[in-house]
């Protein structure tokens, strides 16, 4: 396949005095600043989690309900709405409150397979969402626990064939089908290439749903990475961390860095947002996987207004 040209390396960290390397790669007309923050299309502001997984009826609403008063304008996952009732309904009424789902997660599990692709765009049409996101994959997998060994090359190459064969029927629907990283695709090479350059170089469909905290957490520079994918992100997850390593929710043999507020640890929030405006990115979703010292309501509140004050965010 004829993918994007994406050298990982090119746009990690030093190791030795945290300056960017490889910023001449870069395309002239991205280096230039194109537009002020008044004339360019500002990202909306998302959320994934911050309620219980298990919230359903009254209780999931409630949460939609304040975090939009908030000034969030969309939610991941909106599968939820086909949990109970009517979806025209659930929908009609979530987006009484001004918000709206982003897009249909895809996951699989022993005993709960994958639905079908013409389910998934059935599903997306009737909500409305123009996007579908994998969450969990070879990588994912065994960075949090659920294989013991990584994949093969040759595994992960018949994964990204079929993450290609969805996004390319997905595409053809106007609908975007995304691949949403953790740190191990930069820290994981298959003979001697990153995994997210692996899937960028053998695909053409296939978009990306870049994390920018767990990209940075690995050493690359996500403000690089929007500029060289471009188009090919559909979407930007918002996460920040600080220098603290902890287990990931509870996993004993599972380590993370310790998340925080957005705005408040070490990514780089404006460079992400400036880029990802200037990108013309529609989405910047905030998500924190567990609380560090705020809880739910007030790490989206401080989220929110830390990303508004950059200018970049509605």
């Amino acid at each position: 396949m004829g993918g994007s040209s994406l050298d990982i390396r090119a746009i990690s960290h030093s190791a030795n005095d945290g300056n960017h390397v490889g910023k001449s790669h870069l395309p002239n007309h991205i280096i230039i600043y194109k537009r002020g923050v008044e004339a360019m299309q500002k990202l909306k502001a998302g959320f994934i989690g911050f309620m219980p997984f298990t919230a359903k009826g009254e209780e999931f609403y409630d949460y939609l309900r304040e975090y939009a008063g908030i000034g969030y304008k969309g939610f991941e996952n909106g599968g939820a709405l086909f949990r109970e009732g009517s979806v025209e309904e659930n929908l009609a009424r979530v987006k009484s409150y001004g918000i709206e789902p982003i897009d249909i997660g895809l996951m699989s599990f022993p005993g709960r397979p994958e639905p079908g692709m013409d389910e998934i765009i059935r599903q997306a049409n009737q909500i409305g969402v123009r996007r579908v996101v994998a969450f969990n994959n070879l990588a994912s997998m065994y960075r949090f626990g659920g294989r013991p060994e990584p994949a093969s090359y040759d595994e992960v190459m018949r994964e990204i064939e079929d993450f290609e064969k969805k996004a390319t029927i997905l595409k053809a629907e106007g609908i975007d089908f995304m691949y949403h990283n953790h740190d191990i695709e930069f820290t994981q090479c298959y003979r001697g290439v990153p995994h997210l350059q692996l899937i960028a170089a053998n695909t053409e469909n296939l978009t990306f749903e870049l994390d920018c905290g767990w990209a940075a957490y690995a050493g690359a520079d996500p403000v690089a990475l929007i500029r060289q994918l471009g188009k090919r992100i559909s979407a930007l997850h918002i996460k920040d961390y600080i220098d603290k390593t902890v287990q990931y929710r509870g996993m004993p043999n599972v380590m993370a860095p310790q998340f925080t507020t957005v705005g408040t640890g070490k990514l780089d929030l404006c460079g992400c947002l400036k880029a990802g405006a200037e990108e013309d990115i529609e989405w910047a979703i905030v998500e924190q996987d567990f609380p560090n010292i705020l809880q739910n309501k007030e790490i989206l509140t401080a989220a929110y207004l830390n990303m508004k004050e950059t200018g970049y965010v509605e």
